[in-house]
């Protein structure tokens, strides 16, 4: 076509449709690394089109068909319950992104594509971290009785959004990695954002002895709520 690189970045119009705002930390970092890499390509904030809010039900499915009626060629969503809705309109010469998810690969479809796809790993860093934490506190005799269960192991919780395999994760085995001997309580919120459930279900694991909160769900509710019981003198930490 002769059109250079630049000429066809120029070209792009960007459809985006976000779980969250920019209230909310996880959709932030997307609507931020979205701009700053149009700005980096020269392509006009004018020409992407942010869509916030959007349920994980058919209303992803209308938002995805008004982006590709308004000319959008490239279409990303940023939450693990999108990708069935994005999957179903990715049937025109459009490309098609669904930030975190599993299906790309087996839809046959070569414009629909999964990205952020290996969270698994942060969360099994985020787990060794929670394990050598684990292990000083036992060393300098910080943990009580409490945090322990009949068979001797350390008592630690995680606080899950919902019951997908990206919060289903490596956390837990990043923990026994550095310290073997623990038990996991998990405490799903069904919600991506819940301040309110988050907190709630921290709390309610630090009550029952749980010495460390993991967490993985779009608001701070469990930390924030681990930070007040820690500063109060309870002896527990987020990770």
């Amino acid at each position: 076509s002769g059109q250079t690189e630049q000429d066809q970045r120029k070209e792009l119009k960007i459809g985006v449709i976000l779980i969250g705002d920019e209230n909310e930390g996880y959709s932030f970092a997307h609507i931020d690394g979205i701009k700053k890499a149009a700005q980096k390509l020269e392509i006009p904030e004018d020409d992407i089109t942010f869509y916030y809010g959007i349920l994980e039900n058919d209303t992803c499915h209308d938002t995805a068909v008004k982006l590709v009626e308004a000319g959008c060629n490239l279409i990303i969503s940023n939450s693990y319950g999108h990708q069935t809705y994005m999957q179903e309109v990715a049937t025109e010469d459009i490309t098609f992104i669904s930030m975190t998810g599993d299906t790309a690969k087996k839809s046959g479809l070569t414009n629909f594509k999964n990205a952020f796809t290996k969270v698994y790993e942060s969360r099994y860093v985020s787990g060794v971290a929670a394990g050598m934490k684990i292990a000083e506190l036992v060393k300098d005799g910080k943990l009580t009785d409490k945090n322990y269960d009949d068979d001797g192991n350390v008592k630690i919780g995680y606080v899950g959004a919902h019951p997908f395999a990206e919060v289903v994760s490596a956390f837990y085995l990043g923990v026994k990695s550095v310290f073997e001997d623990v038990v996991m309580e998990v405490s799903y919120t069904n919600s991506w954002f819940d301040i309110t459930a988050e907190g709630t279900a921290a709390e309610a694991m630090v009550a029952d002895g749980c010495v460390i909160i993991g967490q993985h769900a779009d608001s701070t509710g469990a930390p924030a709520a681990v930070q007040a019981l820690n500063a109060a003198g309870t002896v527990c930490y987020s990770v």
